[in-house]
């Protein structure tokens, strides 16, 4: 089968390697649509080591079933969800599993990813896909729901006042997620305009440029005293998570959900004296299926967020659109099977 595999540094090649085999209680699923995520950019910064098939933002269609695997069948159209867990260790036997202390998580290790035209997964791991739901839209469950996570790990009310830091997928999707479970007012803030632009048109959120306003003073003007409730750091910028805090009413909840490379410190005062809540937040944990529902009512909307589909052969203009057009492209995705 033909793949893309990463050989270190930000060298990707189109080459020729073995069509994978499901194991016991594993499935083969055809790709249908891989979307390219930040981190499949950032292996050689996560110490992986090469050759190694990225991608793990994925759907397809199931082709083979593994040794005692039942409840799925050859045909069914799947999304799934790249952290596979060992089942034994600390965190799978204490209810986190999304965290497992020996994850074989696709694309970034041992387990190949999805920039292929097939992969082996856990049959556990594996999510039908709603009729109404394409291949492109349904890749981006994967991001979907780990943004579902963040607002999971706030304890998010009906009614409560979001700021979301950062204009890119992340802050996009988590826009669309936080409305469409009833936050009030949210507050998108980031520095590209077109992508401020397209999240306010889609979610209704009010946006901030950040390069053209002040974000404390645009929230405290929007959002009365005392504060918002959630904000979520989705920038990566090592000072978001700081302005964040600023703005958290007593007892509010800052989530760090990007991975920060360069962090700056935080107001440790600030926090014990307004008992705020500092959260991370990574992966997903059982929110697959609720952003699945949420995404065939309509209430997300996963594919308005790809603005380019190409077969692996042009994988190189994928890469070159996302690194050379930022400021108004959010995803691009690789179409495998095409």
């Amino acid at each position: 089968m033909r793949a893309i595999v990463w050989q270190g540094a930000a060298d990707f090649a189109l080459q020729e390697v073995p069509d994978p085999l499901p194991a016991a209680g594993q499935v083969l699923v055809q790709v249908e649509a891989s979307a390219v995520c930040g981190s499949d950019l950032h292996l050689q910064d996560f110490g992986a080591p090469p050759p190694i098939i990225p991608g793990h933002e994925a759907s397809g269609v199931v082709v083979e079933l593994g040794k005692g695997v039942a409840g799925i069948e050859p045909g069914e159209r799947v999304v799934m969800d790249p952290v596979q867990v060992c089942g034994r260790c600390w965190s799978c036997r204490n209810g986190i599993e999304h965290l497992c202390l020996n994850t074989r998580h696709l694309g970034s290790g041992s387990a190949a990813g999805t920039w292929a035209q097939r992969v082996a997964v856990d049959a556990r791991n594996l999510y039908r896909i709603p009729e109404a739901v394409g291949f492109q839209a349904a890749a981006l469950s994967e991001p979907a729901a780990v943004c579902c996570e963040s607002f999971q790990r706030a304890g998010l009310r009906e009614g409560d006042a979001v700021l979301v830091i950062g204009d890119g997928p992340f802050g996009f999707l988590h826009a669309q997620i936080a409305a469409a479970l009833g936050a009030g007012k949210i507050i998108c803030a980031g520095h590209h305009e077109r992508r401020l632009e397209r999240i306010r048109e889609r979610t209704g959120a009010l946006i901030c440029n950040t390069r053209r306003e002040d974000l404390q003073e645009r929230v405290r003007r929007e959002i009365p005293a005392p504060g918002v409730d959630v904000a979520v750091e989705a920038s990566g910028s090592g000072a978001a998570p700081m302005s964040g805090l600023k703005l958290l009413r007593p007892r509010g909840t800052l989530v760090v959900f990007s991975y920060i490379w360069k962090p700056e410190a935080l107001d440790m005062g600030l926090i014990h004296m307004k008992e705020l809540n500092v959260l991370g937040s990574c992966r997903s944990h059982g929110a697959f299926q609720r952003c699945l529902e949420l995404m065939a009512s309509g209430k997300i909307n996963t594919a308005c967020l790809v603005d380019l589909v190409v077969p692996l052969e042009d994988f190189r203009k994928a890469l070159a659109r996302l690194l050379e057009d930022k400021p108004s492209t959010f995803k691009v995705a690789l179409a495998p099977s095409s």
